[in-house]
């Protein structure tokens, strides 16, 4: 599997479709996730269940955050800030839009 830094090289922006098929079969795939800091992953922690409300189905197993993978992460958005900033607002949204696609792709 491509790194994100990866990913966030080759993504395009692109047309949104609704099904959301493709993100459950992306998320069943994956199993438990941990938290997403400072360009990379970390091992899952201690962790719980998210549901789909409509039918109770269980869709993921994502690590429930502790105070240090709290500091972590504002300690990493506090050194992206200024690169981020920098970004026009329409920039910007091209890459969460390009972000959303890329996940709904996988």
């Amino acid at each position: 599997m491509p790194s994100v830094s990866e990913i966030l090289e080759t993504m395009d922006y692109g047309p949104a479709p609704e099904a959301s098929g493709e993100v459950e079969k992306w998320l069943k795939a994956r199993g438990a996730f941990g938290h997403y800091i400072g360009g990379a992953f970390a091992k899952p922690g201690k962790g719980f269940t998210t549901t789909n409300p409509a039918t109770g189905e269980v869709l993921a197993k994502v690590t429930q955050g502790t105070s240090a993978d709290v500091a972590a992460a504002v300690k990493a958005a506090r050194a992206a800030l200024p690169g981020w900033s920098k970004l026009a607002g329409h920039e910007r949204a091209k890459w969460l839009y390009a972000i959303a696609r890329h996940i709904q792709k996988r």
